[in-house]
C-alpha cells in the first residue's frame, strides 16, 4: 500500500508518495539533531548532442534537374534530409550534395519544371526532347557563367513549421555544388497540419497546399519564364505570386491535379476527395490558367458522393488521357474518368498476379503503396500512358492506358527483394527504365528495367532501420576499470597510442524486418565501390598500372604485379570487363624478378625489378643488368626510385648499403654517383627540394630512424652532404595528448634528449606532398604503425617540424594522389585496412591533415562481405580519365579489386543477414561472438553469429538430467525457445561470482501473450572435438541452464549484478539468488508503473518506469527478512515516459541521462543525501527517439587524443569512451557533457547561428532581443543543450567571424573563450596577433568536439 504526503525539503512543501513500510521504518528510527547540515547542490552541466549518422530512411524518391538539364539526378528525400543523386554512365547513384539544415521535419515534397531529357540518336548524338526557354544563354555571345540559368526544375518542400522551401542547386568554389533555396511563409498558425497533401499542377503554374482537414491553400506560381529571367537578372527568386484559402468540410483524404485534355495545356483540373461522417466526396475544381482562378474557387463544391468501394482510396493517380484517374484500394482497382460532364465513370480491373510475397509482414492482403510514370517521348503521351504500381512487399505492375479504352495492357513485372514503402521512382536512362525502389524496413535498390524483362538488381540503396537494439563490442570488460584507468593514463604516449588501437570498439545493430532482417555493422569513412574483382593465383606485393604500347588507348592497359619472387602482367580492358594475363615472350619487361619500382612518364615506362632495368616506350625497350650498370656484380638491390630521369637504387655490398644514383636519357641508363651509408636503408624517394632533386632515404640506425636527403649532384643548389634528421617522439611537461606538434631542431638534439621516450619504427615508404608556407611537407610511413608528416625548412637546413598519426601496430606504407579531390591527399595502407589523409592545414598548432578516414571497399552482390587486408594501390586517372580521380586499384594479398571511391564520408553498413526479425543483441566478449534473439515466422530462436564473418555459430542442444551425469542432444530450439506466443523483451549477461562460484551466464526474459513471463538461464561454450577437420567453422553450444514460468505477470525488464538478477514483474522489482541450487526471491519493491529498464549503478538498482521516471532503490543495506522491500533512496517529482538510460556521473556526482518516446532527453542528478528528490539539470530535444543508449572506444586510432578530455568536456566513463544513442530510425546520436564554462561558450555560438541565414537558413527569423542578447539562460533547462549539428556548420562554413561581427558579441566571444583557453594558447608567443588567435582557438575547440566519434 502507498500513501501520498507533502514534505518540506528546500523550504517548499512538496508531494512525496511512500509506502507503508518506509512510513513505519521512518517512525521506528531514532532522530538525533546534529545541526543543520548543509544540503549538496546540483552541478552545472550541459549535454552536446550531435548526429553522427542520419537515418537512412527515404519517404520520396523524385526526379528532378536541379542542375541542369545535362544532369540526370534524382532526389532522395528523408524525413530531415534531402539527398541528391545522379544516375551516372554505369546505372548507379552517385552522392552529389546533401541538405540537412532545414530545422524541421520534412512533410511533404513536389517537383516544379519539366524536365529536359535527351535521347541518343541513330548516329550516336543526343537530341534533346524538350527545347523550351534553353537558348537564353545563346542569345548573350560569349557568355559562359554556370550560375547564370536557372535549371529546369526546382525542388518543393514544405516543412512541418510552415514553410515553402523551393530549392535548386549552384555550383561553388572547386566545382562543388551548393543548395539555394527561397522560403515562403504559409500564412495562419492554427492550421492543421499544412501540407499534408501536396500537389502541383502539370504545368507547375499552381501548387495545393491542403491541411489534413477544412482547408487546403492555392498558390498561384510564377512560370518557370519569369523566373529565369528573375534569376538571370540577379533578383531575389520569388516563385509564390499570390494566394488564396479554401476552406471545405470534412477530412481532406486526396488531393490530385488531373491531366488536361490534349491541345489545351491552359486547362487546370483540381480534384479532392472529402471523407465526411459516414460518406466521402468527389470534388472537381476546374478553370483556365490565362484567367483569375479565384472565382472557380470561390463557389463551394460538394462534390460528387463515392459509393463505398472507393470511400477511403489507398492511390489515386493522375493519367495523361482523358482527363482521366485510377483509383486503387485494397480490394479493388478501377479507372475514374468522364468527370467534367457529370458523375463520375468508375470501371474496375484486375491486376495481374495478386499473390503475396514472402516480404509481406501483415495478416491481411498486402497494399499498393506507390506508383511512377516512366519517362516517355512527349509525343507518346498524347494518346497512351503508362505507369508502374508498386506494393509494400515488393509487386510491381505494369499498366498502359489508352485514349481510347481504360486499360489496355496490365502486366506483371514479378516482384523485388525488398519492401516498397512511398519511395518510388521511374529514372530516365536512353536505353531503359530504372528504377528505384526503398522502404521502411530493409535496404532499398536500384532495378534495371528492360522491355518484356524482369527488374534486374543493379544497385543498392543502405537502409538499417527499423532499429531496436544494438551492441557495442567493449574489448575492456575483461579487466577492471580501475586497472584499465590506471594504465591509460600513465603509459607513455606510444603505448597509449597502442591501447587506443587495440580497442576501437564496433557497433552493431538489429535492423530489418522478415527476410530483410539483418545485423547491421555500423562503419564509418569513405566507401569504395567494387566493379571489377579479380583472385591471382599467387599473394601481390604491389602493383602499377602502365600503358599498352603496342595498342590504342582504347584497348585497355596492363596492371604491373610485383610477386613475391617474380613478376607478372594482366591487361585489363577499357571497360574494364575483361582481364587477361598477357605471354611474357611478347611484353618487353623483366618477369623472372620481383619488381621494387615502376613509373610512366611522358610516354616512357621505367621498370625496375631486382636484376634488371628495363625502360619501353611506343619506340623501342632496352633491358640493362643492373649489376653491369654498376659494375659490382656481387651486388644485392634491396629497394629502388623512379623519378625525374633519375633511378636510386639501394644497394647491399659486402657489409654496407649504398645507394646508387642512375640517369636515364632514351633508352640508355648511366651511373651517376654511389653514396655511402651508414646503417640499413629501409626505404627510397626521389623528390624536390629546394629547388634541387634529392634522394629521401629511410636509414634504420641505432634506436631513431633517420630520414637522409641526399643531393643527386644534378642542380647543386643543396650541400653536396647528406642531411641527416633524427625522427623522435617528444613529450612535453605540460601535454599529454597522444599526438600533438612539437618542432625539433636536428642540430640540437642530443642522444640524451629523448632517452626516457619512445621512439618511432623504421621508415617503410616517403612521399612528398608540396611546399607549404616555404616549407617542404613530407609524408612518412613506420613499421610499428606510425604516419609522420614532417616539415622540412628550406631556408634553414636541418630544422624541421613533425606530427605524427598512429594506424594500427603494424607496419604501413603511404602512397600519393589525388582521389577526394584533394591533390594533398595521402592513402595508407598498412596490410589490415586502407585509410585517406586529407585537408592538410599549416599554421599556428595545426600542421597536419584535419581529416582521416578509412576506406571499406564494397560489393553490392555482397553485403556481408568484410573489408579485405589492402597491402598496395594504383591509380588509374590517366589511363581512364573518363572515370576521374577516384578510380583505382586495390591490392588484398591475391585479390585485385577496380574500385570507385567515394570522396565524402558516410556510413558504410555491413549486413549479416539472419532469415529473420532481430529483436535483442548483445557481444559476447569471451566467444567474440554476437548473441541475438531472432523472431523466425513469428518464432523466437537465439543465435551466436561470428563478430567477424557473420556465420551463425549456433549449436543449440537440450540437456537431459539422468543419474548419474547429463546427456546433450542437438535441437532446433533450446528449452523455452521456438513457440509462437513467446515475445523476447531482455536479453542480458549474467557474471556471476559468489564464495567461490563463478558463472558465465545469458539471461533471456520472455513474455507470453497471457501476460506471463517466462525467464531462461543459458549456458554455452565452445564445441571441442578431436576428430573435427582443422578448418572446420567453429561452434558455440548452449542450452538452458534454468528456466522458470513467472504467473505473477509479464516480465518488462531484467538486470543483474555478481550475486543475483532483477526482474520487473508486472509492476515488482523483484530481487532473485541462487540458493542451494534454486532461485529465491530475497527483496522486491513495488513501482508505480513497469520499469522499461533497469541497471545497477554503484551498488544501487536504477528502474526507468514507463510512466513515472526513474526510481533508485538501495538493495543492499542491511539482512532483511526474506521478501523485504528494498529502500527507495531517490525518486522524480515529474512523471516522465522512460525508454532507456545510461549513468553518466562523474567521480563526484551522479547524473543518469534518459530518453522518452517523445524524442527527449533528460538528465536528472541524484542528491548525496537519501530521500531528496532527483533534479533536472539538463534537457534536450532530438529528430526522433533514442530506443537504447550504449558507451564504447568507438573512435579510430589516429582519433585517440580525445583519451585527454579537455576544453571542459567532462569524462563520463573511461578515459576515451564515448557515449551513443540509436534511435528507431537509424539516426546515431553522439552526446558529451560539459562543464559551464564549456555550455556557455558553445550555446554563444549556437544562439548567434540560431538567428544566422547562413548557418540556419530555414530557421527563425526573429533577431536577438538587443537587451539580453545571445548570452547564454540556464533555464529552462532546455538551454542546457548545445546543438553539435548546428555548429557542425558554423565550423564547415568558418563561420564564427561573420556570427561575431557586431562588437558587442565579439567581447563576449573573446571573454567565454578565455575561460577554456588551458594551456595559455592566447598568451603564448606562438598565438597570431589580435582576435585572430582567438578565431583559431574557437576552431580548434570545435573540432576537438565535432571529430567523429566512429
Amino acid at each position: 500500500m502507498s500513501l501520498q504526503t507533502y514534505v518540506l525539503e528546500n523550504d517548499e512543501w512538496v508531494s512525496r508518495t511512500i509506502s507503508a513500510d518506509e512510513l513505519m521504518r521512518d517512525n521506528a528510527t531514532s532522530h538525533r539533531k546534529t545541526g543543520r547540515q548543509p544540503l549538496s547542490k546540483p552541478p552545472i552541466r550541459g549535454l552536446l548532442t550531435r548526429t553522427i549518422v542520419d537515418s537512412p530512411v527515404i519517404r520520396w524518391v523524385l526526379p528532378v534537374q536541379l542542375r541542369s538539364a545535362r544532369y540526370n539526378d534524382v532526389a532522395l528525400i528523408g524525413d530531415h534530409c534531402v539527398q541528391i543523386c545522379e544516375l551516372g554512365r554505369d546505372r548507379q547513384l552517385h552522392d552529389v550534395i546533401k541538405k540537412v539544415d532545414f530545422g524541421s521535419r520534412i512533410r511533404n515534397a513536389v517537383v516544379m519544371g519539366a524536365p529536359q531529357y535527351s535521347r541518343k540518336s541513330e548516329d550516336g548524338t543526343h537530341v534533346k526532347t524538350e527545347d523550351a526557354d534553353t537558348n537564353m544563354d545563346d542569345a548573350i555571345s560569349g557568355f559562359r557563367d554556370p550560375n547564370s540559368l536557372l535549371p529546369p526544375q526546382l525542388l518543393v518542400l514544405m516543412l512541418e513549421r510552415g514553410d515553402l522551401v523551393f530549392l535548386f542547386l549552384q555550383q561553388g568554389p572547386a566545382h562543388s555544388w551548393v543548395f539555394v533555396s527561397s522560403t515562403h511563409r504559409v500564412p495562419g498558425q492554427r492550421l492543421v497540419c499544412p501540407g499534408f497533401h501536396l500537389a502541383i499542377d502539370p504545368s507547375s503554374n499552381f501548387l495545393a497546399v491542403a491541411c489534413s482537414e477544412n482547408l487546403f491553400i492555392m498558390y498561384q506560381l510564377e512560370s518557370m519564364e519569369n523566373l529565369r529571367a528573375q534569376y538571370f537578372l540577379n533578383l531575389p527568386l520569388k516563385p509564390v505570386k499570390d494566394w488564396m484559402a479554401r476552406p471545405v468540410k470534412g477530412i481532406i483524404h486526396k488531393v490530385e491535379f488531373l491531366h488536361p485534355t490534349h491541345g489545351k495545356e491552359e486547362q487546370v483540373i483540381l480534384m479532392l476527395i472529402m471523407v465526411q461522417p459516414k460518406v466521402s466526396r468527389l470534388a472537381i475544381y476546374e478553370w483556365d490558367s490565362r484567367f483569375d482562378y479565384r472565382e472557380p474557387l470561390a463557389a463551394e463544391k460538394s462534390g460528387y458522393r463515392l459509393d463505398d468501394n472507393y470511400r477511403m482510396p489507398l492511390l489515386v493517380v493522375p493519367l495523361k488521357v482523358r482527363n482521366a484517374f485510377l483509383i486503387i484500394t485494397e480490394r479493388i482497382t478501377a479507372t475514374c474518368s468522364d468527370i467534367l460532364g457529370g458523375p463520375p465513370v468508375f470501371v474496375q480491373f484486375e491486376l495481374a498476379n495478386r499473390d503475396d510475397t514472402e516480404l509481406h509482414h501483415g495478416t491481411g492482403e498486402p497494399l499498393w503503396t506507390a506508383w511512377t510514370r516512366p519517362i516517355r517521348h512527349p509525343p507518346y503521351h498524347d494518346s497512351k500512358d503508362v505507369i508502374y504500381l508498386a506494393r509494400e512487399d515488393g509487386l510491381i505492375n505494369f499498366l498502359e492506358c489508352g485514349d481510347e479504352f481504360e486499360i489496355e495492357t496490365s502486366v506483371s513485372m514479378g516482384s523485388v527483394d525488398c519492401n516498397i514503402d512511398t519511395a518510388f521512382a521511374s529514372l530516365f536512362h536512353p536505353f531503359g527504365d530504372v528504377l528505384v525502389t526503398g522502404g521502411d524496413s530493409g535496404p532499398g535498390a536500384v532495378w534495371n528495367v528492360e522491355a518484356r524483362q524482369s527488374p534486374q538488381r543493379i544497385g543498392s540503396i543502405p537502409n538499417w532501420s527499423p532499429t531496436v537494439d544494438f551492441a557495442v563490442t567493449d574489448d575492456f570488460k575483461r579487466g577492471g576499470p580501475d586497472d584499465v584507468y590506471e594504465e591509460v593514463v600513465t603509459t607513455t604516449l606510444t603505448n597509449r597510442a597502442k591501447v587506443a588501437s587495440s580497442r576501437q570498439d564496433r557497433i552493431f545493430a538489429c535492423s530489418g524486418r522478415g527476410i530483410t532482417g539483418a545485423i547491421t555493422e555500423f562503419r564509418y569513412g569513405l566507401q569504395a565501390r567494387i566493379g571489377l574483382d579479380l583472385m591471382y593465383s599467387s599473394n601481390i606485393r604491389q602493383c602499377w598500372a602502365i600503358s599498352d604500347f603496342n595498342g590504342t588507348p582504347d584497348d585497355g592497359f596492363f596492371l604491373l604485379l610485383a610477386l613475391p619472387n617474380e613478376t607478372t602482367i594482366l591487361h585489363l580492358s577499357r571497360d574494364l570487363s575483361e582481364a587477361t594475363e598477357k605471354d611474357h615472350d611478347a611484353i618487353p619487361y623483366d618477369f623472372s624478378s620481383t619488381t621494387l619500382a615502376a613509373l610512366e612518364a611522358n610516354g616512357v615506362v621505367v621498370q625496375v625489378t631486382t636484376n634488371y632495368i628495363t625502360i619501353a616506350s611506343a619506340s623501342g625497350c632496352s633491358q640493362n643488368l643492373i649489376s653491369d650498370v654498376i659494375q659490382d656484380h656481387s651486388v644485392v638491390v634491396a629497394d629502388a626510385a623512379v623519378g625525374n630521369n633519375t633511378i636510386a637504387l639501394a644497394v647491399y655490398s659486402g657489409s654496407n648499403f649504398k645507394i646508387a644514383l642512375l640517369s636515364v636519357s632514351d633508352l640508355e641508363v648511366s651511373l651517376q654517383r654511389v653514396l655511402d651509408v651508414d646503417g640499413e636503408i629501409t626505404c627510397l624517394a626521389i623528390e624536390k627540394f629546394a629547388g634541387d632533386l634529392v634522394v629521401l632515404a629511410g636509414i634504420h640506425q641505432g634506436k631513431d630512424p633517420i630520414l637522409a636527403v641526399y643531393s643527386t649532384g644534378l642542380e647543386h643548389r643543396i650541400s653536396e652532404e647528406p642531411i641527416l634528421l633524427k625522427l623522435r617522439p617528444h613529450i612535453s611537461s605540460s601535454e599529454g595528448s597522444a599526438q600533438q606538434v612539437t618542432i625539433i631542431s636536428a642540430a640540437s638534439i642530443k642522444p640524451s634528449a629523448a632517452a626516457n621516450n619512445d621512439s618511432f619504427g623504421a621508415l617503410t615508404s616517403i612521399i612528398r606532398i608540396g611546399e607549404h608556407s616555404g616549407k617542404t611537407v613530407i609524408v612518412i610511413g613506420t613499421r610499428d604503425g606510425d604516419v609522420l608528416t614532417v616539415r622540412l625548412d628550406q631556408s634553414h637546413i636541418g630544422s624541421y617540424e613533425i606530427h605524427w598519426d598512429k594506424f594500427g601496430l603494424t607496419p604501413n606504407r603511404v602512397h600519393s594522389g589525388n582521389v577526394v579531390g584533394d591533390p594533398s591527399s595521402v592513402l595508407v595502407s598498412n596490410n589490415a585496412e586502407l585509410s585517406v589523409m586529407t585537408g592538410y592545414v599549416t599554421g599556428p598548432r595545426k600542421d597536419h591533415f584535419e581529416e582521416i578516414y578509412r576506406v571499406w571497399p564494397t560489393d553490392g552482390d555482397r553485403p556481408s562481405m568484410a573489408s579485405p587486408p589492402i597491402n598496395s594501390v594504383a591509380l588509374l586517372h590517366e589511363q581512364l580519365p573518363e572515370y576521374g580521380l577516384s578510380t583505382m586499384v586495390m591490392v588484398a594479398g591475391p585479390r585485385i579489386m577496380v574500385t570507385e571511391l567515394q570522396r565524402r564520408p558516410k556510413l558504410v553498413p555491413r549486413y549479416f543477414p539472419v532469415e529473420g526479425t532481430p529483436v535483442k543483441i548483445l557481444y559476447c566478449k569471451r566467444f567474440e561472438a554476437l548473441v541475438t534473439v531472432v523472431s523466425k515466422e513469428g518464432l523466437p530462436s537465439l543465435h551466436f553469429l561470428d563478430a567477424e564473418t557473420g556465420i551463425d555459430l549456433s549449436k543449440p542442444l537440450e540437456r537431459k538430467k539422468s543419474d548419474e551425469s547429463n546427456s546433450y542432444h542437438e535441437v532446433d530450439y533450446i528449452k523455452g525457445l521456438g513457440y509462437a506466443d513467446l515475445r523476447a523483451m531482455s536479453l542480458t549477461a549474467w557474471a556471476y561470482r559468489k564464495e567461490g562460484v563463478r558463472g558465465d551466464w545469458i539471461v533471456l526474459a520472455l513474455r507470453r501473450k497471457d501476460d506471463e513471463g517466462h525467464l531462461l538461464i543459458i549456458s554455452a561454450d565452445v564445441e571441442g572435438s578431436p576428430f573435427k577437420p582443422k578448418n572446420a567453422p567453429r561452434k558455440i553450444r548452449f542450452w538452458t541452464k534454468f528456466d522458470r514460468k513467472i504467473r505473477d505477470g509479464p516480465i518488462w525488464s531484467v538486470a543483474t549484478d555478481d550475486h543475483g538478477v532483477f526482474l520487473c514483474v508486472g509492476n515488482t522489482v523483484q530481487y532473485h539468488i541462487i540458493d542451494h541450487g534454486r532461485f529465491k526471491v530475497v527483496r522486491q519493491y513495488e513501482l508505480p508503473s513497469p520499469a522499461s529498464w533497469m541497471q545497477v549503478v554503484n551498488g544501487r538498482l536504477q528502474a526507468l518506469t514507463t510512466k513515472h521516471s526513474l526510481i533508485i532503490l538501495d538493495y543492499e543495506s542491511e539482512v532483511p527478512a526474506e521478501g523485504e522491500q528494498m529502500v527507495r533512496l531517490h525518486t522524480d517529482d515529474t512523471c516522465r515516459s522512460g525508454l532507456h538510460c545510461i549513468d553518466v556521473g562523474t567521480s563526484s556526482n551522479s547524473i543518469t541521462m534518459l530518453s522518452d518516446p517523445m524524442c527527449g532527453i533528460h538528465g536528472l542528478w541524484a542528491p548525496s543525501e537519501d530521500d531528496r528528490p532527483l533534479e533536472l539539470i539538463f534537457q534536450a530535444e532530438l529528430q526522433a527517439s533514442v530506443r537504447r543508449f550504449g558507451r564504447g572506444f568507438t573512435r579510430a586510432s589516429w582519433r585517440s587524443y580525445k583519451d585527454r578530455v579537455r576544453y571542459g568536456c567532462l569524462q563520463t566513463g573511461l578515459p576515451g569512451s564515448e557515449t551513443i544513442g540509436l534511435t528507431i530510425d537509424g539516426s546515431l546520436q553522439h552526446f558529451s557533457l560539459l562543464n559551464e564554462d564549456a555550455w556557455r561558450f558553445l550555446r554563444f555560438i549556437q544562439n548567434l547561428a540560431l538567428v544566422s541565414p547562413t548557418i540556419c537558413p530555414h530557421g527563425s527569423s526573429s533577431p536577438v532581443d538587443e537587451d539580453l542578447g545571445p548570452e547564454p539562460e540556464m533555464n529552462p533547462k532546455l538551454n542546457m543543450q548545445v546543438d553539435g549539428d548546428i555548429l557542425q556548420r558554423c565550423l564547415d562554413r568558418r563561420a564564427l567571424e561573420e556570427l561575431t561581427s557586431k562588437p558587442q558579441h565579439l567581447q563576449l566571444f573573446r571573454q567565454l573563450l578565455e575561460r577554456l583557453d588551458e594551456d595559455k594558447y592566447l598568451s603564448s608567443q606562438e598565438a597570431s596577433e589580435g582576435d585572430a588567435a582567438y578565431y583559431e582557438l574557437a576552431y580548434t575547440i570545435l573540432k576537438f568536439y565535432l571529430s567523429p566519434p566512429i
